[in-house]
């Protein structure tokens, strides 16, 4: 006999030791089963199920016990398309189901951006059959099985769209992710799951079976239940298939159903027989008839079907989830999002956390201070505005120290996302360091890695250290200045205080992602097209013009960033060196001329800005890096080179580079030794000597 689905189930990859103390729960409402699922924050799971007859609640409730005070978020998927209608906080009339036969007068076109094969009765047509039989539905609202039952948890009425196949209504449409509101007293008392957990919109079940797959843009799925779906994300409608548009954080889907399964796999004991093979080619011929529809590709399957290695083999198919898939993927979508932050300095602290803390995400920082980290964990600190002084309060938080190998380890494997920010010339043994803890967390899917530094081509070399296809590696450009609090503001906010400029963008390559729908709530993030032009655009405009002004200004004996940029003269050699990194960027890239002034005009009013208190010295801190051939200086220069245009400016930020002198900076005191010995040709010799000759007699 075929394997049956068990009352529960776990995770065959790892079995949990310790129960954590956040949990995910997934509900996903069948027509036959109810199943739910715990999902801890390291992609581990325990799922359980009971006919869907017996109802939800008391089955959940006597499931869940003790532990369904550990669950902080909830999402629920169901059947559908279906009619349920709340009006004066009651469900009024039935509960008229999707496999019901539509009586007739009742049909209905669709009457949104869906497009609906006219093979089923989509939720138009069940609110027509529920106004026959009752009455207009006036000010009441419709909604599905799933919307009901966060009702009931929350006493919130939300729907969204994707769910509410082909109806267009007005009011109550939410994102699937977005948080609906919280579990009441009375939603704890019927549900056992702790009181104030959050409980997201939830979506429909053929979305909730994608997500449990974990297809990504342009893949091939196979639901396969006793009805199954075929279909694809990310891909233009196709004649002849339903196809529903993008929402949110989701892509869109193109698919068909099958009918309702005719054939009874439960009693067949050898599926290498030959009556078994000629089920399965009976239940593979309209799977056949939908995949020629679809472009040609590697079918990832999942469902109550998936265990039959049989099928699976006779479809070419590989592998994905078992009955599982749909309940996994609403927990999955319900799971509050977690990244681990490599870097808990100021950036990371007062810009990358800052972003992801405002859109619930929960946020862990691995950090080599020791004193730092003990500081860090389970605390909240303050982020103040330089330009409004508001107060934003982040936390708790957790921090790791980077030398607890084990700790580090499992943080990777609960997380959905990693950043850095520790410093460009980390990231080799960073990523050298890393290396297994991501291979493991591969297991449950794909991951982005965002990279905030200050190095001309950070993702090329941390994906070379990694050499993961499925590991997205992405450079961001951090044009927010954080910086130290005053004496005084550690008094009334604490030492971890950071001040904040107020800029609330992180423009990042948005090409090289592989969940590209995990950040598109993340407000702030925006990913960006040709990343790599728009990188040498930043630093060879505000990085340049930085120089500029550091490297003068320290020569000159200033010791804050913004006291130099006010200096006339300095103010005067930073806005040459924009217009002449101006002149190259527009000349090799074609950028407009207008927009490029705009870019100049804020980076030196950045750095005049006298409310934000940057030392000079940590702005002119490694000028031998600074100095390389692609970098601020050295790079936009070429281009001017090149293209024939003026550089005088740039020259002479050359040379103020080459004077820095900074005794706490081991760069800085190298850069003096090769000055001292080689003189500023020697030096350009030997920091960048595919510039040497180019550069010779414009240093003499």
């Amino acid at each position: 006999m075929a394997e049956q689905f068990g009352e529960s189930a776990m995770n065959p990859i790892v079995s949990p030791c310790n129960m954590p103390s956040s949990l995910t729960l997934g509900i996903d409402v069948g027509t036959t089963y109810t199943k739910s699922l715990l999902l801890y924050p390291n992609g581990n799971w325990e799922m359980h199920h009971w006919p869907t007859s017996e109802g939800v609640w008391e089955n959940l409730r006597e499931w869940l016990g003790l532990r369904g005070q550990k669950v902080d978020r909830v999402g629920i998927t169901g059947h559908g398309p279906s009619a349920i209608v709340i009006r004066d906080g009651v469900v009024c009339g039935r509960i008229i189901t999707w496999d019901e036969q539509l009586p007739d007068g009742c049909e209905r076109e669709v009457e949104n951006d869906h497009i609906l094969t006219p093979n089923r009765s989509w939720v138009p047509a069940r609110i027509a059959q529920w106004e026959l039989e009752n009455d207009s539905i006036r000010d009441g609202v419709a909604v599905q099985l799933k919307d009901m039952l966060n009702w009931e948890l929350t006493g919130v009425i939300a729907r969204d769209s994707r769910s509410m196949r082909g109806y267009s209504g007005e009011g109550f449409f939410k994102f699937p992710d977005e948080v609906i509101g919280f579990v009441s007293s009375s939603g704890s008392k019927l549900s056992g799951i702790k009181l104030g957990a959050e409980v997201i919109c939830g979506c429909d079940d053929l979305t909730a079976g994608v997500l449990g797959l974990g297809i990504t843009g342009g893949q091939i799925f196979n639901l396969a239940n006793t009805s199954e779906h075929l279909g694809a994300v990310g891909i233009p409608s196709i004649d002849g298939m339903c196809w529903l548009p993008p929402l949110g954080g989701l892509p869109s889907i193109c698919y068909l159903a099958t009918p309702k399964g005719e054939f009874d796999l439960s009693d067949i004991d050898d599926f290498s027989s030959v009556y078994a093979n000629e089920i399965i080619a009976k239940i593979n011929t309209p799977i056949k008839q939908i995949s020629e529809l679809l472009p040609p590709g590697e079918i990832k399957i999942g469902g109550g079907l998936a265990h039959i290695q049989e099928l699976v083999e006779s479809r070419g198919a590989k592998y994905g989830a078992g009955q599982e898939v749909s309940v996994l993927g609403i927990a999955k979508l319900a799971k509050r999002p977690r990244v681990v932050i490599f870097g808990a300095g100021k950036v990371g602290r007062g810009f990358l956390a800052h972003l992801l803390t405002r859109c619930g995400w929960h946020i862990s920082f691995v950090d080599v201070s020791e004193q730092l980290v003990r500081q860090l964990d389970d605390a909240k600190y303050s982020i103040i505005n330089l330009a409004t002084n508001e107060i934003d309060v982040i936390g708790p938080v957790s921090a790791i120290s980077s030398k607890d190998l084990d700790l580090v380890f499992e943080a990777i494997q609960s997380a959905d996302l990693l950043m850095t920010s520790i410093g460009g010339d980390n990231l080799t043994i960073w990523a050298q360091s890393v290396r297994p803890a991501i291979a493991k967390r591969l297991e449950r899917g794909s991951i982005d890695i965002i990279l905030c530094e200050n190095h001309p081509r950070p993702a090329e070399l941390v994906s070379s250290q990694l050499g993961m296809s499925d590991v997205g590696v992405a450079q961001a450009q951090v044009l927010r200045s954080c910086i130290e609090p005053t004496e005084d503001q550690k008094l009334s906010n604490g030492s971890l205080t950071v001040q904040v400029q107020n800029h609330w963008v992180l423009p990042f390559d948005g090409d090289a992602l592989k969940n590209p729908g995990l950040l598109v709530g993340v407000d702030g993030f925006e990913p960006r097209e040709n990343f790599a032009i728009e990188l040498t655009r930043k630093l060879y405009t505000y990085n340049s013009i930085n120089a500029a002004v550091c490297y003068a200004g320290a020569n000159m004996g200033y010791l804050w960033l913004s006291e130099a940029a006010n200096d006339s003269e300095i103010a005067e050699l930073a806005k040459r060196v924009g217009e002449e990194s101006s002149s190259a960027l527009i000349a090799e890239f074609g950028f407009d001329n207008v927009e490029q002034q705009g870019w100049c005009h804020r980076a030196l009013a950045k750095y005049q800005d006298i409310s934000i208190k940057d030392p000079i010295e940590r702005n002119a801190r490694d000028p031998i890096r600074k100095l390389g051939r692609h970098d601020r200086i050295l790079g936009p220069l070429h281009l001017c080179i090149k293209h024939e245009l003026p550089h005088d400016a740039l020259l002479e930020t050359l040379r103020h580079a080459l004077n820095y002198r900074e005794d706490s900076d081991s760069s800085a005191i190298a850069l003096a030794n090769l000055v001292e010995k080689n003189g500023f040709n020697g030096t350009i010799k030997a920091i960048a000597p595919e510039d040497y000759f180019l550069l010779e007699d414009l240093l003499q």
